[in-house]
């Protein structure tokens, strides 16, 4: 048991966490009667349950420790409400879990020779990792920290299934490039609006891992209801610009002096694409 434990993720030992809080038919009433009003005070939970207050005391402070739930306020108007990070971690892991099961999202032919696309799971972090950096170092982003595997596995969590990322795999096994759908805005109007980020593996650029991914997220778009999906890029990226526009991506402007990198104002594209039309 103790080297199962040394060898989990952040991201595992943080579902297993939640997922122990939750153990308790108890406590998982808790937060659907929390769900369902979206914020109550200890008295309304205890009516609710059916608990004295000493009781549920132990049970809210497990959910507390355990990031399900929150508190604002204090005395009377002391409020518990959930947390969404701690659920979308949840979800992202147990719907991660299932597609592994059930093979949905599994390797699927991408249409250029060599190279698979399925979900990326939690092992996958390293490796996105790995390109995502090599995307940072060559200037191909606004980013400029290199991220850790621990971090990208953290990430991996946070994307539910509505937001999926996927990874392009080599006939040899290799993880060679990632993309991903990302929330564009947290307002509810612009839910059916996605980001999307894209990269390719240095030594693996050029071998159309590009339009292997690029074309899988789009339909994952499409599944996911999604009516638009959005980039940005910048203007000396010519083989991304490509790539972009034979995905049907049309360019909605250009900011200006967007950013600075390595003590240079730069310009950032953007540019679109409606899921409704061909």
């Amino acid at each position: 048991m103790k080297r199962l434990e040394k060898a989990q993720t952040p991201a595992e030992a943080r579902a297993l966490g939640l997922l122990r809080a939750l153990g308790s038919p108890v406590r998982l009433r808790i937060v659907e009667i929390v769900a369902d009003r979206k914020d109550c005070t200890a008295p309304q939970l205890a009516d609710a349950v059916g608990l004295a207050q000493s009781t549920l005391s132990e049970h809210l402070t497990a959910l507390r420790d355990a990031g399900l739930i929150g508190v604002s306020g204090d005395g009377p108007n002391r409020y518990y409400c959930l947390e969404p990070a701690a659920l979308d971690t949840l979800t992202s892991y147990l719907g991660s879990v299932g597609e592994r099961t059930r093979g949905v999202g599994g390797p699927a032919s991408s249409g250029v020779e060599g190279i698979t696309v399925r979900h990326a799971v939690l092992d996958d972090a390293p490796a996105v990792a790995r390109i995502y950096n090599q995307g940072i170092e060559d200037l191909a982003t606004l980013e400029t920290q290199l991220r850790s595997a621990d971090e990208r596995a953290e990430w991996l969590a946070s994307h539910g299934l509505r937001y999926p990322v996927i990874v392009a795999v080599d006939a040899g096994g290799v993880t060679v490039g990632w993309a991903s759908l990302n929330r564009f805005n947290a307002r509810a109007v612009y839910d059916y609006v996605a980001d999307l980020s894209i990269y390719v593996a240095r030594e693996a650029r050029g071998r159309g891992v590009g339009d292997a991914l690029m074309g899988a997220l789009v339909e994952r778009a499409r599944s996911n209801a999604f009516h638009k999906m959005v980039l940005s890029y910048f203007p000396t990226n010519a083989p991304g610009l490509r790539l972009f526009e034979r995905h049907g991506f049309a360019t909605v402007g250009t900011y200006h002096e967007q950013g600075k990198l390595q003590g240079r104002w730069v310009d950032v594209v953007v540019m679109e694409k409606l899921l409704d039309r061909a």
